[in-house]
């Protein structure tokens, strides 16, 4: 049913803080953009009513600052609510009455993996599951095994096409930026290979801590949170081999077919942190040895890449909050020259959040006689106001069957390869403080020519 439009929505995780904070504002911003006129039914244990949800749905876009009375008043009058307990399918009969007639409904998935098979199962014994879409938020399992286990069980209910893996960072305009400033500029795209590339790096630095999910945090830590999903997908499209064919299945297959070429991550190439204090906050198991986190070198076995070592650099507790990936180029030294050391690095940078924006770093001459220069950076472009929210965009894309920004099921399972050796106790986990950039055990792997530190 790739080409089918959904005539239903049902969410799962209604009352949490996800939907509180993403999905109600996206739902809006759909009903206003006239791209959700579909009944909307709204799931939770406790049977609060519909009422409540919409007081809530409200409460959400006032603090988000984004309520518009026209759209929320269009979003109240299509939204249901249901209340369903996991372990009895005969209440799951409750969502097929309120979507009536619906034959292709799509199911948004906001709760643990652990459920994901049990929810698939209910939604088709309730007849819900057949025409219809299953859209999964992350984590999509714990390993490698966990993930490979929990797709084949879903395919017992849903077909591989029909399932939507969500990862909100590749619904991010600045990330599906990267791929096409590869694509359309040539003069980058043939210079980002092994050849000219000394190093990439990618840093996910966040000023806040853990507070108000610190014991859900304490089960995952900052490599299976983020390096597993979000970062190693942004490796992927900084390094695919771009594909020579339009369309959702070529750009996902490229992407999945890179994360087949990363090495697994060795135990020297990991240096892990746990911020000071996080030992005392509610909900962490005493003596946690989780990371808030971590450093990782990965490696691409391919033509392109070999050799070339990608850093990510991700955490809690830093110095700012600020996401980007830079492409550090291999210094070469002129004779012409009389600066003495060679002239820094070029680079191209990457900003993709909080706001977006591409720079490229150069070199330019400093006036007077000497063959002398100063590095300049030169910003193409920023962040455009008014951008589609992640949320909105991918709900939206699900609706209509575009997978492009989903996860494949090879590639979530080959990220899974590539931390599976590094999560856990197995390399020692160092303190550093609130506000730095992470232990001074980073040291051992630091980037030739240094870390670049985002500003924000």
């Amino acid at each position: 049913m790739a080409n089918v439009r959904c005539d239903a929505i049902v969410f799962f995780g209604s009352t949490g803080d996800l939907a509180f904070k993403q999905v109600f504002p996206a739902l809006q911003a759909l009903v206003k953009a006239g791209r959700l006129d579909l009944p909307i039914v709204a799931i939770g244990r406790k049977d609060i009513g519909v009422d409540k949800i919409r007081a809530r749905a409200r409460e959400s876009l006032e603090k988000s600052g984004t309520l518009d009375e026209a759209a929320f008043a269009k979003l109240s009058a299509q939204l249901d609510y249901v209340a369903v307990d996991y372990d009895d399918p005969k209440t799951f009969d409750g969502i097929r009455k309120a979507v009536g007639d619906a034959k292709h409904v799509l199911a948004y998935v906001a709760l643990p993996p652990e459920v994901f098979e049990k929810v698939a199962k209910n939604l088709a014994q309730a007849g819900l599951a057949e025409g219809g879409r299953l859209a999964l938020e992350k984590p999509f399992g714990h390993d490698e095994r966990s993930a490979k286990a929990l797709s084949n069980a879903l395919h017992a209910f849903y077909p591989e096409e029909s399932i939507f893996r969500l990862d909100h960072f590749l619904g991010k305009e600045q990330v599906e930026s990267i791929v096409y400033f590869r694509a359309a500029n040539p003069l980058v795209e043939t210079m980002l290979r092994r050849e000219h590339v000394e190093s990439v790096q990618i840093t996910m630095a966040e000023t806040f801590g853990v507070e108000g999910r610190a014991e859900f945090y304490d089960s995952v830590g900052a490599v299976r949170d983020v390096v597993q999903n979000h970062l190693l997908e942004l490796v992927a499209c900084l390094a695919m081999e771009l594909p020579a064919e339009r369309g959702h299945h070529a750009l996902r297959g490229a992407r999945s077919k890179l994360l087949c070429a990363v090495q697994p991550i060795a135990k020297e190439d990991v240096v892990r942190g746990q911020v000071e204090g996080y030992l005392d906050e509610e909900g962490v198991k005493r003596g946690s040895t989780t990371e808030t986190f971590a450093v990782v070198r990965v490696f691409i076995d391919s033509p392109r890449w070999k050799g070339v070592p990608f850093f990510i650099r991700a955490g809690k507790s830093l110095a700012v909050s600020a996401t980007e990936a830079m492409v550090r180029w291999k210094p070469v030294p002129c004779p012409v020259l009389e600066d003495g050391d060679r002239p820094q690095a070029n680079h191209v940078r990457f900003r993709v959040g909080p706001e977006s924006g591409i720079a490229i770093g150069a070199n330019v001459k400093t006036d007077g006689e000497k063959m002398t220069g100063h590095p300049s950076e030169l910003q193409l472009c920023k962040s455009t106001a008014g951008a589609m929210k992640p949320y909105e965009r991918l709900i939206g894309d699900a609706i209509e069957g575009d997978s492009t920004l989903f996860a494949r099921r090879d590639a979530a399972e080959q990220s899974w390869r590539v931390v599976d050796p590094i999560v856990g106790d197995g390399t020692p986990v160092h303190p550093y403080a609130k506000g730095s950039w992470g232990p001074k055990e980073v040291e051992r792997l630091t980037p030739a020519g240094g870390w670049w530190n985002p500003h924000s």
